[in-house]
């Protein structure tokens, strides 16, 4: 399996990071890719891949953080882009959920970002939450010769139609094991093309237990049986597909 988005820079994981990562690949996690919200955790994330040739981290900067964003900053976000471990642009996008910075920060951050991607070869991990129009009006004004992808997909089936017309990719995450919360998800589920369908943990948060507060990568399987599960087929299949898809997603060779 493949984790396509954890935040292992996050204070949860600070006491005990390398047993959840033994644990992690002892459930059957081949590769992780490290999240990064700001340019510190791009500099943590690059030292935690450090200690396993299967871990990745991502460059980018997260809506939340957008307030502390500065233009200043891209210059040193493409010297972590020439990193091979550094595997994609991103977390990036809009959140107008809580607006923990405002809209106009969150756009200025994100359209930056975006001025990067052109003069890179790497994949878009991108972040949408209550901002689906204004999210897809930014994203077109654009032409990209890369892949992307909506991470942690919460949307419904109209905005899944949205993302599928375009092209992108669809991370799930353990918000479709959640029976209240993930009703749209999980309708949504057997209208993602195989092909297109990724799985990740987005640890610490969105545990797939409900008696678990601090997700894990090690509790990806979780999400790759509550897919099979509603998609009708062998867990296997999941796993063996969403691999194979993150593999050509971020361009990684076997």
């Amino acid at each position: 399996m493949f984790d396509i988005g954890a935040n292992l820079t996050s204070s949860h994981f600070s006491d005990d990071l390398d047993s959840v990562l033994d644990e992690s690949f002892e459930a059957g996690v081949k590769k992780i890719c490290i999240t990064s919200s700001n340019l510190q955790d791009v500099r943590n994330a690059k030292k935690i891949t450090e200690r396993n040739k299967n871990l990745y981290y991502s460059v980018g900067f997260h809506p939340h953080n957008a307030k502390d964003f500065k233009i200043e900053f891209l210059k040193e976000m493409s010297i972590y882009l020439d990193d091979p471990r550094a595997i994609c642009l991103g977390e990036m996008g809009l959140d107008f959920n809580r607006n923990f910075s405002s809209r106009e920060e969150q756009i200025l951050c994100f359209e930056s970002q975006l001025s990067l991607a052109n003069s890179i070869n790497k994949p878009l991990f991108l972040h949408q939450r209550d901002a689906h129009e204004e999210f897809l009006s930014i994203l077109d004004n654009y032409k990209f010769n890369q892949k992307l992808i909506v991470h942690c997909f919460t949307g419904n089936l109209s905005e899944l139609e949205d993302y599928l017309k375009r092209d992108f990719y669809i991370g799930i995450t353990g918000w479709v094991c959640d029976l209240k919360r993930g009703l749209d998800l999980r309708e949504c589920i057997n209208h993602i093309p195989q092909e297109k369908l990724l799985i990740e943990t987005d640890s610490p948060y969105l545990s797939p237990r409900k008696k678990i507060r601090r997700n894990e990568p090690k509790f990806l399987i979780d999400v790759a049986e509550e897919v099979a599960r509603l998609r009708q087929q062998t867990k296997e299949s999941i796993v063996k597909s969403s691999y194979e898809n993150s593999l050509n997603f971020f361009n990684l060779h076997r």
